[in-house]
């Protein structure tokens, strides 16, 4: 069984916890009855709302996606394009703050990746341009055969680890030993995140589904500040999104906002041809 859990050999300085927060996690092939499952909790500061958008252009792909908006880092946080490609990402806080705004000619990779590519091969075969050039985060990329995880660091260095069958983790420090130069402090958030949604991981019923992964993102079990779903006054859980993909047939999506002052709402979709024609 692949699997992208690795421990890091680094020490870990331990730090306050980490408010830029996400959970990605994932499972394919046997594990998600011949498909993909991924997940993504999104945590921020309760300071702005979110909302889901179609984006249609001239060329690329149709993608439908989470966005952020009215705080000072808008735009897309998760999404999926009409080929069944579908991407998270989570914040590298293991690098200070500094470090990841300093990064002049560096993009972001969620809205590249949904126009442009249709499978996680096209985006293998590629990237060597992609990687280098996009700001230092960890990318969570599957399609229906197959997941990507991909932690970018500073200075053009990068990791790739495919899982065609098996569990994916990840939170928000580099695993891969090649990047471990870039934990330079790992709060106590990440380690306890990483540490519980592996234990649900190994311990729940397989195949995984859309209502497990939805029953997994709740997961209280750390505090209001360790927890899969943060409920912490600086830092709580604003979304969970989820995309379930079968072998054959149509992707589905669920997604939970809970905007900060609002009603919790949540979202199912059927991602068919009629979804992909008429969504606006």
């Amino acid at each position: 069984m692949k699997s992208a859990i690795v421990v890091c050999a680094t020490a870990l300085v331990l730090a306050a916890v980490n408010l830029n927060a996400c959970t990605l996690w994932g499972a394919a092939g046997k594990d998600a009855s011949g498909g993909t499952i991924i997940s993504k909790n999104r945590d921020w500061a309760p300071d702005h709302t979110q909302e889901l958008k179609m984006r249609r252009g001239v060329k690329g792909y149709a993608y439908f996606g989470l966005y952020a908006a009215g705080n000072d880092e808008p735009g897309i946080k998760a999404g999926v394009n009409e080929k069944g490609l579908s991407v998270i990402t989570a914040s590298a806080s293991s690098i200070p703050k500094s470090q990841r705004d300093n990064q002049p000619g560096k993009q972001g990779v969620i809205s590249r990746l949904l126009s442009g590519y249709a499978t996680c091969d096209e985006v293998l075969a590629k990237k060597d341009e992609i990687f280098p050039n996009t700001r230092t985060m960890f990318i969570m990329i599957s399609d229906r055969k197959k997941i990507l995880m991909v932690e970018v660091g500073l200075k053009g260095k990068y990791a790739v680890k495919t899982i065609s069958t098996g569990p994916v983790v990840h939170t928000n420090h580099f695993l891969e030993k090649p990047l471990a130069e870039f934990n330079v402090k790992i709060g106590t958030s990440s380690p306890k995140r990483l540490d519980r949604i592996t234990h649900l991981i190994k311990t729940s019923q397989k195949p995984f589904t859309t209502e497990s992964f939805a029953t997994i993102s709740r997961d209280k079990n750390d505090g209001p500040d360790n927890s899969l779903w943060r409920t912490g006054k600086s830092s709580k859980t604003l979304a969970s999104w989820i995309v379930e993909t079968p072998a054959s047939g149509a992707s589905k999506l669920r997604v939970v906002i809970a905007n900060p002052g609002e009603k919790e709402q949540t979202h199912s979709f059927v991602l068919d041809q009629k979804f992909w024609r008429e969504t606006k």
